[in-house]
């Protein structure tokens, strides 16, 4: 019997919080492995309330660095199975400069922000990209248009009406429809897929 392909979670910048474990629970009732790694330390976990203190730290360690050498380094640990990586935000920009490494089968990646500084990378699997209709830090058409342009083959973008936030249970932008949208559309892109062997 194959083993179940892994879906790597990357967080955001609060850490492996509630909203990630519930993701990590619906994951695995669907019929995958799940790894949520730590990107900020030992038991390090922040309430949505602290997003300053937070992203001051995420920033001045530089966990977005170390966070992709982290989840790097998983996908070459279990490099012969079928790798899947979604991240939320921060954890979006590194789900999206994973998708390079051959041993990934996919990537989803949930308005990653700062996907905007790797513009020139060049995805090697399929790459779902779900962005907000506002950011307040860039102009998020902008970044679509200028995605769109590369024309990557496996790149599908969606831009949802709805805030910064919106696949999150915890947070006041959750928007349940457009939830529940991204992950038919998840489901409809995994059935193009190979079927796995569970």
């Amino acid at each position: 019997m194959s083993q179940k392909p892994l879906v790597i979670l990357a967080h955001e910048i609060y850490g492996v919080n509630s909203h990630m474990k519930k993701i990590a629970r619906l994951i695995k009732t669907a019929g995958y492995e799940v790894v949520t790694p730590n990107l900020l330390g030992d038991g390090e976990v922040y309430r949505l309330q602290q997003e300053k203190t937070a992203y001051e730290q995420f920033t001045k360690l530089e966990r977005l660095k170390t966070g992709e050498t982290i989840i790097q380094s998983l996908i070459r640990q279990h490099a012969g199975r079928r790798i899947f990586v979604i991240g939320f935000s921060a954890g979006a920009t590194i789900a999206w400069k994973c998708s390079s490494m051959p041993e990934v089968s996919g990537a989803v990646c949930y308005y990653g922000s700062r996907i905007r500084d790797s513009l020139d990378h060049v995805p090697v699997c399929p790459v779902l990209l779900f962005f907000p209709s506002y950011e307040p830090s860039f102009d998020v058409a902008l970044l679509i248009k200028k995605l769109q342009e590369k024309q990557h083959p496996d790149l599908e973008i969606y831009q949802f009406d709805a805030l910064h936030g919106f696949a999150n249970p915890d947070s006041v932008y959750f928007d349940r429809a457009v939830f529940f949208k991204t992950l038919s559309i998840i489901k409809n892109e995994a059935a193009k897929l190979p079927r796995p062997v569970l």
